[in-house]
């Protein structure tokens, strides 16, 4: 089964499109992604994540030559922890790729290259603009995993052993429950952003009562916090 999935602005899976292959070839994922990009049209911005499978990144460079394609960073910490047999190593690389200001980004990396020079080489080869958020061309906001799809897959482990016509109808159900479900609690929101980012704004405001905030301008601020 392949799956595409995306993230709504309360921070659930927004399922986008389903499909049926033999295997994961080149030539399934690629007629999966023309599906899709028949199914979505051009996005400016289009921003894919996945892991590191080679069908996947030959899919998206031919079908999607336009879109940014990331790759899952705690799928590639981990890889680096088996390559270079450090489980540090997979932490600060996390970091590095998390970190919003290139400060931080260049903080981590540099500790990164300290505790082992070979895994910080494998970091920069692979491309910082695909497992960075702050190298990013495009705005990945917080998604730096594939776990949406992952909800996706852990929610049809039983589903996905029906035939394939009892599958799709079990999906369709499934969907359909969710996003009744969805616009119903949308309608009940007080607050102007969504209840998962006005969750967010509370606890970063909180954050900032123990800062100390003097502003420059109109949008630019400087701000101490534990000596920093």
């Amino acid at each position: 089964m392949f799956v595409a999935t995306a993230q709504d602005g309360n921070e659930q899976v927004y399922p986008i499109a389903f499909g049926y292959g033999d295997s994961e070839n080149n030539l399934s994922w690629e007629w999966f992604l023309e599906c899709l990009r028949g199914a979505l049209g051009h996005i400016d911005d289009l921003v894919f994540i996945s892991d590191r499978h080679a069908s996947i990144e030959a899919g998206i460079s031919k079908v999607f030559p336009y879109a940014t394609h990331t790759i899952y960073c705690w799928h590639f910490g981990e890889n680096m922890k088996k390559r270079f047999h450090k489980k540090d190593v997979a932490d600060i690389m996390d970091n590095a790729a998390r970190s919003y200001s290139q400060i931080q980004y260049d903080r981590h990396m540099e500790e990164l290259r300290k505790l082992h020079k070979d895994a910080y080489n494998y970091a920069i080869d692979a491309g910082p603009h695909k497992w960075s958020r702050v190298h990013c061309p495009q705005r990945r906001y917080r998604l730096m995993t594939t776990n949406v799809a992952e909800c996706i897959n852990s929610c049809l482990r039983f589903a996905r052993q029906l035939p394939l016509m009892t599958l799709a109808e079990f999906i369709r159900n499934m969907l359909q429950k969710w996003f009744h479900d969805r616009h119903a609690n949308a309608q009940s929101m007080r607050h102007r952003l969504t209840d998962a980012a006005h969750l967010v704004i509370l606890k970063r405001v909180e954050k900032c009562g123990y800062m100390t905030i003097n502003p420059v301008d109109w949008n630019i601020f400087s701000v101490r916090h534990k000596g920093k």
